[in-house]
């Protein structure tokens, strides 16, 4: 199965945002997507991070910036231009639908509505 690849979540880890990190995987776990989280401390912003995703067979990533910011992106849109972004002072329930939303991207679903 296609969802037995892992999807990733690329963090800097300088930011320390290990609950945000909890919510975004269990939002993509609750949609049958395994998640892996995987450090990178080169810098750069959210969108930069969650391109790193786009490499891998999902085509799609999540990254976490030191300063917080969150962005969910596509290997179909430009690297600058991700698909849905947030902040890890959002909500658990808007981090868990941010994950949830890169777990029905994976599975070509619509997209469910932030809170």
């Amino acid at each position: 199965s296609l969802y037995r690849q892992a999807y990733a979540c690329f963090y800097d880890p300088r930011g320390h945002h290990a609950g945000a990190i909890n919510e975004l995987c269990w939002g993509l776990e609750e949609q049958g997507v395994p998640c892996q989280t995987i450090t990178y401390d080169g810098g750069g912003d959210a969108a930069a991070l969650g391109a790193g995703g786009q490499k891998l067979a999902l085509r799609v990533g999540i990254g976490l910036s030191a300063s917080g910011e969150i962005a969910l992106t596509h290997a179909q849109l430009p690297a600058d231009a991700p698909l849905a972004t947030g902040h890890v002072t959002d909500s658990d329930d808007h981090l868990r639908t941010l994950g949830a939303n890169a777990g029905q991207l994976v599975k070509v679903l619509p997209l469910s509505e932030r809170n």
